[in-house]
């Protein structure tokens, strides 16, 4: 069979699947169909209550697989990883707090990897910025580094010698002028070019790695020649942390399992370099209804990987601390933009889902329209529902998370 025929029939089935899920699900919700009930339905039972508690399930048996087959890797079960191939890390700067940037650096100086490279870019070139560089002076060493201040960014003139200033040292700090994460990103990964086997994002220059971090995403990566990027397990400061914990080690660990981990976070991802470098212009300008994007560069660059057909994982074996936003607002802005980045890549992720796991459609389709179900619901109990509704809804929201708290302590306590 030809393969754009094949190729055809693949996104047929895929597509029939994603509107059977959706279609069972919709069904499941306007029929209200109950096992068991109260006699005045104080307490029920229904369809789209155990449709949503077998995905639970689901989600939470193959993230238990995931991490049962990442402790059957470990030593002595696992050969040695040969290192030889090159890695950069790509380090982005806007008006961090110094001590949290010297806390990044100097992880970075401990992390246990011969030759790994170093590229800074700082997202701004005035006076006030110039502290980021003079830090990086600081802990890397003024003798060993180079330095480059622009007053414009990788599109103006100079570039070819910030380029040659990034691969010929080992370590490399560059201010330009203030454009965003995604132009830093860019110029970063531009200037290294085709010089290095893989690149390793760390996005936030308040995060600080582990030493192992770069070693065991490149294990991955070396060990199947199928994945194009690599994850790592990101911990946060914060009482959000156990959301965090959840995000990574049930929703990302199960994802992985079946190679379609859908967002590569920021603060600790890595890439094999040649695919990068394909899609590099086209993550540069992407576009959403005639606007140029300006965030969630992240998930746009784990879905130009997975758009390659290549699988992306999670390692819980790499690991960095980071922080979150600690006043509402910014948390709050946080939030916005993650929500419209996620709803915008749903629509673009949705095109290469024949591409892989049927797992990716299902959990894609789940998860993308569960908020309008959650919304119909609140709105439904706030004009048609008693107070006992109300309150119920909001006692099972509870409950879900024990139960889910719950998994997380048997998991953590799992020895890896």
């Amino acid at each position: 069979m030809p393969v754009s025929v094949s190729t055809a029939l693949r996104a047929l089935g895929t597509s029939l699947f994603a509107l059977a899920v959706l279609g069972g699900i919709l069904a499941a919700y306007v029929t209200g169909y109950q096992f068991i009930h109260t006699e005045k339905h104080y307490l029920s039972f229904g369809l789209y209550g155990a449709i949503l508690a077998l995905h639970l399930f689901i989600q939470s048996f193959f993230a238990f697989m995931e991490h049962r087959r990442m402790r059957l890797e470990e030593p002595p079960h696992r050969r040695p990883l040969k290192l030889c191939s090159s890695v950069a890390l790509c380090i982005a700067a806007y008006q961090e707090d110094p001590e949290y940037l010297r806390k990044c650096l100097r992880s970075v100086q401990r992390i246990s990897f011969p030759g790994l490279k170093v590229v800074m870019v700082v997202d701004g070139n005035r006076e006030e910025d110039a502290y980021m560089l003079e830090i990086f002076h600081e802990v890397m060493g003024a003798d060993r580094t180079g330095c480059y201040v622009w007053e414009s960014n990788y599109h103006a003139r100079g570039k070819e010698r910030r380029r040659r200033l990034v691969r010929g040292h080992t370590y490399c700090c560059i201010m330009q002028k203030w454009g965003g994460k995604r132009e830093v990103m860019y110029t970063a990964f531009r200037a290294l070019g085709d010089s290095v086997d893989y690149v390793q994002q760390v996005c936030d220059s308040d995060t600080v790695l582990d030493p192992a971090c770069t070693v065991e995403m490149l294990r991955v990566l070396e060990e199947d020649p199928r994945v194009g990027g690599v994850g790592g397990d990101v911990q946060v400061r914060r009482s959000s942390s156990v959301r965090y914990w959840m995000a990574f080690n049930v929703e990302r660990a199960c994802q992985s399992y079946f190679g379609c981990v859908q967002c590569i976070s920021g603060p600790l991802g890595m890439y094999r370099n040649s695919l990068l470098q394909q899609f590099l212009e086209d993550w540069y300008h992407q576009t959403f209804l005639g606007s140029k994007c300006s965030f969630g560069d992240d998930r746009h660059l784990t879905n130009r990987v997975l758009s390659l057909g290549y699988r992306t994982k999670y390692t819980a074996r790499s690991k960095c601390l980071t922080e979150t936003p600690t006043r509402y607002l910014r948390w709050l802005n946080q939030q916005t933009r993650w929500s419209k980045s996620y709803f915008r890549e749903w629509l673009y992720n949705a095109l290469w889902f024949h591409k892989h796991h049927l797992w990716m459609t299902y959990e894609s389709v789940v998860t993308g329209f569960f908020p309008f179900f959650l919304i119909a619901t609140v709105i439904q109990l706030f004009y048609r529902g008693r107070v006992w509704n109300i309150l119920l809804f909001l006692l099972t929201v509870q409950l879900v998370g024990v139960i889910k708290a719950t998994y997380a302590c048997f998991l953590r306590a799992t020895p890896r």
